[in-house]
């Protein structure tokens, strides 16, 4: 019989599959140009489209790349909004909202009316908020969605293109553009004013877990065309999230704010994460400062990091995870190159001893508490695993 991590990793591979199929959706029959299509067009030539990367296109001799469509679709609108902010004349900051949520409300309006044999929730949307001197929009089409940052900025009076004050989109390192999910968050502002905000993201795929992120940036006029990254954390969602025992609040308003998570580890048991995490961070200052972290099972995470660091032959890293050396080199003779838990007992000998039973007996780990803290005192790891 399969395990159910062998299972989760098919019900992956068909995912893939099916979303290579859906690449491909029937044409809506629109001559080809070499003009390019502004939005309400490509809203029109994807109306034959299927709503989502999930569902199976109907079979067609004529087809037309969805995703590749889909890009495109984001880009005419970012340029739409871009060409509103600057025209006539340069938006002011406190213009800027309502003239890119009048441009956007437009093609939401079209969306709404061409692909009106969709579900609601898979047309056209957007979300503007101002944070001054940008905005920050997020829109969604089918089951992608993407987030796009404007500032205004004074450009060299001597410059051969667009001298003055103009609107553009900054630059942002990590999120790829295409996303199931995004929810953004203003955050708070150091004492040189910066403008900071959240983007909390989702990605997923037709089966199978969900990723779990959160990206900070700042912003500035100074800084020109490109974001700096202040917060970085990447996580997971599993088939059942109630499954995860979540701890801490999400809390981003005020100088410290919280982000709780999920991830993946070597103690998991099915396709949901068993450890969680939560982590604090203080934006008083113009430097934002990580100020710790708390877990829903500290006794867990020394036997996930000490399987991470044993299995990366890393002595070291996985000294400090281990009463003594002895137990430290056994662990990093004998581990193998994969171990899941797939069955998770946990033992409480007593408030400072537990043993961890992982793969219904055939490993286990024997910890102890010393000065509040868990560490590997001994463990086993038998050959029927």
């Amino acid at each position: 019989m399969q395990s159910p991590r062998a299972i989760w990793l098919a019900l992956s591979a068909f995912a893939i599959l099916l979303s290579l199929v859906a690449g491909t959706i029937p044409s809506s029959g629109m001559a080809a140009s070499s003009a390019p299509l502004n939005a309400e067009d490509l809203l029109r030539q994807m109306a034959p489209m299927t709503p989502d990367d999930c569902t199976l296109p109907l079979p067609s001799a004529s087809t037309v790349d969805v995703h590749q469509s889909e890009d495109l679709l984001f880009r005419a609108v970012d340029a739409l909004v871009a060409d509103r902010l600057n025209g006539p004349t340069s938006a002011k900051p406190s213009e800027a909202e309502s003239r890119a949520r009048a441009a956007l409300l437009e093609i939401e309006h079209s969306s709404s009316d061409i692909n009106k044999g969709w579900p609601p929730e898979e047309r056209f949307h957007f979300e503007v908020l101002a944070l001054h001197p940008a905005i920050l929009v997020r829109m969604s089409y089918r089951d992608q969605a993407m987030f796009v940052l404007f500032g205004s900025y004074y450009l060299d009076k001597n410059a051969a293109v667009d001298p003055g004050t103009r609107w553009r989109g900054v630059d942002v390192a990590d999120p790829d553009s295409r996303a199931s999910g995004i929810d953004f968050f203003p955050l708070h502002r150091g004492p040189s004013g910066r403008a900071r905000f959240l983007a909390r993201v989702w990605r997923s795929g037709c089966a199978g877990s969900i990723g779990e992120a959160y990206y900070g940036y700042e912003w500035s006029p100074e800084a020109g065309q490109l974001a700096t990254q202040i917060i970085k954390i990447e996580g997971a969602e599993g088939l059942d999230d109630a499954a995860s025992k979540r701890v801490g609040k999400l809390s981003t308003t005020g100088k410290t704010i919280q982000l709780p998570y999920c991830f993946f580890s070597a103690v998991d048991t099915w396709d949901n994460p068993t450890l969680c995490a939560a982590d604090l961070f203080d934006l008083s200052g113009d430097e934002p400062h990580f100020v710790g972290r708390i877990y829903n099972s500290p006794d867990l995470v020394v036997v996930n990091n000490a399987i991470q660091h044993a299995q990366a032959r890393d002595y070291l890293g996985l000294r400090g995870y281990c009463v003594s050396g002895t137990v430290a080199r056994k662990l990093v003779r004998e581990i193998p190159p994969y171990l899941f838990a797939d069955v998770l007992e946990t033992f409480k000998a007593s408030p400072t001893r537990e043993k961890v039973v992982l793969d219904e007996g055939a490993v286990y780990f024997n910890l102890v508490k010393r000065r509040g803290e868990w560490r590997l005192e001994s463990f086993k790891i038998t050959d029927d695993r």
